[in-house]
């Protein structure tokens, strides 16, 4: 990848992360979301390719942060903030996996609706 390229994907890194850290939107600093048409302009460009939102992703990842491309939008959010989500177990995850999926009707029902 070109040196310019390089670059100009840690200057849209960089502006990502200011807008992170700065007051808008009745919040002191975190969580936003940008439209695609905000991130081309950033680019300087009329289209945004996968390949530039990979280097922008890994970009942001590299610095602590996330960036969930939404089609119309991103979101950037700190990895911070899935630090403390809750984890799934061995135990919780069997208990999904034995129940029926809503809809789902057990085969020991299906037959007596059948009769």
């Amino acid at each position: 990848m070109p040196e310019w390229r390089n670059q100009l994907y840690s200057e849209v890194v960089e502006r990502l992360v200011a807008l992170y850290e700065r007051p808008f939107g009745g919040k002191g600093r975190g969580r936003y979301r940008i439209s695609m048409k905000l991130m081309r302009s950033l680019l300087g460009q009329r289209r945004v390719w996968p390949e530039q939102m990979e280097a922008i992703r890994r970009g942001l990842y590299d610095r602590g942060y996330l960036l969930v491309d939404m089609e119309t939008y991103c979101i950037v959010v700190s990895q911070q903030t899935f630090a403390s989500y809750r984890r799934v177990n061995d135990a919780c995850l069997a208990t999904v996996l034995d129940a029926p999926v809503s809809g789902d009707v057990p085969p020991d029902q299906e037959e007596q609706a059948a009769d």
